[in-house]
């Protein structure tokens, strides 16, 4: 199994393991950005939230790109990550919006 051919298996499980880490990331970065965005009056949180979507998606962009020419137990998996990475892309699109609506000085 060459190099290339390991990256190409690799990808294949993208969406069941990037949108996950990224939502864990999002959940504990948006309770610790708001006291940033409210002492310097920035606005770091949507801005992460937006970057972890961004990564999300290509990480099930990836998995869903693979070749077709895999058996039925791994297209399975690669169908199953699809929905499981669809529910965690619309959950980090949740926090995101809450992150843009409600303002984090107000405590």
């Amino acid at each position: 199994m060459g190099a290339a051919s390991m990256t190409i298996s690799w990808l294949r499980f993208n969406g069941l393991a990037v949108p996950p880490l990224a939502w864990v990331v999002g959940t504990q970065l948006g309770q610790i950005t708001p006291y940033i965005d409210c002492s310097r009056h920035v606005a770091l949180t949507p801005a992460v939230c937006g970057t972890l979507l961004l990564v999300s998606i290509a990480g099930t962009a990836a998995s869903r790109l693979s070749p077709k020419l895999v058996g039925r137990a791994e297209r399975f998996i690669i169908d199953a990550g699809f929905l499981i990475a669809s529910a965690f892309v619309f959950a980090l699109i949740l926090q995101g919006a809450a992150s843009m609506l409600l303002d984090p000085c107000q405590r």
